[in-house]
């Protein structure tokens, strides 16, 4: 289980930014209830396990906002994947065990029955669908990083690799 464990640090620790975009849940008056930021990445010289890891940072000024951010993101199921991209094998949802002062972490990793030989702004774009569907976020169109101006996992992201490994390998908290 150690070796696994190391093996799949590694892989997390080589995550490849990809793309940004931004969103936001409008409430019935039409005014923004919580807004935020999705980070999504990729695993890069892999061949076994092909995911995206996709890190929505909230604006969490309040704790009814925090409980509203942990309200979306129950919605994001792999059922809910599944419906806008038939190769969703299933998806592991965890929560950043930092606390930030003023926002709220989850981190959701989409993982693939196969690898993915399609492109990855299409499969990306099909999970942006689900994001707005099934969480009743709008979002923005993403940002696509060039290589060069990828930016490093922040301490939050790089603390819940082990949170990660765990719910990758099915392991209860």
């Amino acid at each position: 289980m150690e070796n696994k464990d190391s093996k799949l640090l590694e892989i997390l620790q080589q995550e490849k930014f990809l793309a940004f975009f931004d969103f936001c849940k409008i409430g019935e008056t039409g005014e923004s209830e919580i807004d935020g930021l999705c980070k999504v990445a990729i695993p890069q010289n892999l061949d076994s396990i092909d995911y995206i890891c996709l890190t929505f940072i909230f604006d969490t000024p309040s704790e009814a906002s925090r409980q509203l951010a942990k309200r979306i993101m129950s919605k994001l199921s792999t059922e809910a994947f599944r419906r806008a991209e038939p190769s969703v094998y299933a998806v592991t949802s965890v929560p950043a065990i930092m606390r930030q002062a003023e926002n709220y972490i989850h981190q959701l990793d989409v993982i693939f029955k196969d690898k993915v030989h399609e492109d990855h702004k299409a499969i990306i774009n099909r999970l942006v669908y689900t994001i707005r569907n099934a969480a009743g976020l709008d979002t923005e169109v993403p940002q696509w990083w060039e290589e060069s101006e990828a930016p490093a996992p922040t301490e939050a992201e790089k603390a819940n690799w082990s949170e990660r490994i765990k719910a990758f390998l099915g392991i209860r908290q």
